[in-house]
């Protein structure tokens, strides 16, 4: 071994273990780069790319937040002002980018549930329940779901909860009772 700690045998490391190992026939030169500067930048460049795209869905979170509450003002000629205001920073956000070319589009914030007084429920002939609902969507009990709905009291609604379940499915679940019922979007 030299000196310098580089080891004479080409087969094994040419420099001390807390560097990168180079290829055999770099040994006369010194690797620049040690295993700590090469973690630091795997992480810098894993927050790069997870960063970047969340800053740019926020701009165009924020640019459409923007225009909505343009289009909340009663008086024209400030309406008009405001969107003149909000349309470049829409127009930036909204408008593709060669180094967006290939990515994934950000995803927009999901509804996680919703909260809905029953209107009408109702059985198909295979006794299922079939819910409409107060904000005028349908959803109908699974085929292979066996839970009992059953009708309210005279006078009561039901108010229930539509839930995301596991694989895409969703689940209702009705105030004051126990258990769920797997249910489905009709309208």
């Amino acid at each position: 071994m030299s000196p310098l700690g580089v080891k004479r045998n080409a087969s094994e490391l040419c420099y001390p273990p807390e560097s990168v190992a180079c290829p055999p026939n770099l040994c006369a030169v010194q690797c620049r780069f040690t295993i700590a500067e090469v973690h630091r930048f795997a992480i810098i460049a894993s927050l790069w790319f997870t960063l970047v795209p969340l800053a740019r869905a926020d701009a165009t979170r924020d640019a459409l937040d923007e225009i909505a509450r343009c289009s909340a003002i009663a008086e024209p000629a400030e309406r008009l002002r405001c969107f003149d205001r909000a349309a470049p920073r829409a127009r930036e956000a909204l408008i593709p980018r060669t180094e967006d070319f290939g990515k994934p589009p950000p995803r927009p914030p999901e509804v996680d549930q919703v909260v809905a007084t029953v209107r009408e429920l109702s059985k198909t002939v295979r006794g299922r329940a079939l819910f409409v609902l107060d904000n005028g969507q349908t959803w109908r009990q699974l085929e292979g779901d066996d839970v009992q709905v059953l009708e309210p009291p005279p006078g009561t609604t039901l108010k229930v909860t539509i839930a995301r379940g596991a694989f895409g499915s969703y689940n209702l679940s009705i105030e004051g009772r126990n258990g769920m019922v797997r249910v489905r979007r009709v309208e």
